[in-house]
């Protein structure tokens, strides 16, 4: 399970993402969070509004009054020009984050031999629960 703590730096990323050609509304957001990373992380309620909050803040994001649910209108979010030059940014930061993290973690810290067999092991197990 991957901490709150590394994807706290992310947030921002996430939430663009989800905006980019599609306006939306926090429910949704965090449904569409939920689904799209196969029911294994959720953003919690309190996050995802604080994050929009400073996304609307910095001009990144703009909102408005939506449909009527329950006697209340949604607000949605959307992506702004400069909010959609600041995803890329992060995207492109990311990409090298990720870049120096592999090499400092398994299987690249490994001999070639032993990324050969590891990786043999994973395709037998994956194989194993698909048969």
């Amino acid at each position: 399970m991957i901490s709150s703590d590394i994807l706290r730096g992310y947030n921002d990323i996430i939430v663009l993402g989800l905006l980019i050609g599609q306006d939306s509304y926090g429910y949704n957001l965090m449904q569409e969070i939920s689904v799209r990373s196969g029911h294994t992380w959720q953003m919690k309620e309190t996050t995802l509004y604080s994050v929009l909050s400073r996304l609307e803040k910095n001009g990144l994001v703009t909102s408005y009054s939506g449909t009527e649910t329950m006697g209340r209108k949604r607000t949605y979010f959307h992506i702004t020009p400069e909010g959609m030059d600041y995803y890329q940014q992060k995207c492109a930061e990311w990409m090298e984050t990720k870049q120096l993290i592999d090499r400092f973690t398994l299987p690249t810290l490994l001999p070639s031999s032993v990324r050969k067999d590891a990786a043999e092991y994973q395709l037998d197990k994956f194989l194993s629960k698909i048969e």
